[in-house]
Parts: structure tokens; sequence; C-alpha cells
């Protein structure tokens, strides 16, 4: 069974640090890249994404020391439309602010672990945040995923399975995926979807 960490506090993972500075990852679903420009507590993302639903994303996001997303502000646009986010823990819950046409969030457990879709730095931070490693086995957490290009949140239970000390994957609360994971702690290619191109 699964263990789980609602409400426990964890440590980092003992790997160096994420690599700070650019990092870029190439959609291979799609024609699409995102970039992202990482330092230890912050980071922004910018993406243009093809496609049924043609879109070009931004987001910013802040980091507390054991890599917990704490504020995440994130902005869509198309043809003709334009969307956006803000998530910000105050240290007991989550506001969530969102444009006024948009219906209300779900509730959202208060240590829930963020994940941006098809943004592999957030699994990396996750990674980070959770302590994994493959020994102990798949770990289930609260969860709350970021849908692009709509932005709506999908709150839930996210299982975490360090399959290998390389290889993750994630089910629960979204389709169930598996990620390649460099020795660096970064995503570096998930099948069908994306790869890492610095």
């Amino acid at each position: 069974m699964p263990e789980t960490l609602t409400g426990q506090t964890t440590s980092p993972v003992a790997v160096p640090a994420l690599p700070a500075g650019p990092l870029a990852w190439q959609r291979t679903s799609v024609i699409g890249t995102e970039l992202v420009i990482a330092r230890e507590q912050c980071a922004q993302g910018t993406a243009v994404v093809t496609g049924a639903v043609p879109f070009s994303l931004g987001w910013h996001a802040e980091l507390d020391e054991g890599s917990r997303v704490r504020e995440l502000s994130v902005s869509c646009r198309g043809d003709g439309w334009s969307r956006s986010l803000q998530m910000h823990h105050t240290g007991g819950e989550w506001v969530i602010r969102g444009d006024e046409s948009e219906p209300a969030p779900p509730e959202i457990d208060p240590e829930a672990v963020p994940r941006l879709t098809d943004s592999p730095i957030f699994v990396s931070w996750a990674i980070r945040r959770l302590g994994l490693h493959a020994e102990p086995g798949p770990v289930s957490v609260p969860s709350v995923r970021v849908l692009v290009p709509s932005l709506d949140l999908v709150a839930g239970t996210a299982t975490y399975h360090m399959v290998s000390p390389n290889r993750l994957r994630i089910t629960g609360e979204g389709p169930a995926a598996t990620y390649e994971i460099d020795n660096a702690g970064l995503v570096s290619y998930q099948p069908g979807n994306l790869r890492l191109a610095r």
C-alpha cells in the first residue's frame, strides 16, 4: 500500500540542488517548447504550444527551502482569448484567484502538491519536496493540478512511485504518467510527450 504523507513534514531528497539558469523542454506530441529560468527559490517559465488549441503560457513560482511551491501565477493566451490564475499559500490554506467568469475553485488540501500540466520542473520540485527515492515504494499525497490551456484546477490525491532511481510514475488525479529522471533530479523524458533539451 502507498504511504500517505498528508499533513506530515518531509525532507528534500538528498540530491544536489536543481540546476539554476535556463532549462528547456521540447514537446514531442505537438510542436512546442517551454523555457524555464530557475533560481533557488523562484522560477519563471514561458511556453508556446501548437495543436488543436494553439496557446502561449507564462508562469512565475515562488518556493520555500523545502521545494514547496508557495505562490504560483499563470497566464494563458490564444486566438481571441486569455485566462489567468493566481495561487498563494498562506501557511494554513491555498488562496485562489482567477478570472471573474470562471467557476469557483475546488476545495484544495492545505498540503496539496501543485503541478502545472506538462511543465516538468513541477515534477522535479515534487520529487525534492517529498524526498522520493526508490526504496520506500509509492507515496500518496494531496495534489492540485493546473490544466492547460483552460487553467482549471483538479484536486485529489496523487501517488508518486520511484520505480527505479531514474524512473518516476505518477497516478491518481489525472492520467497515469511515467517520467525519466536524470541524476540532477530533472525530468529528462516523458514518453510520447516531452524531452529535456537544455
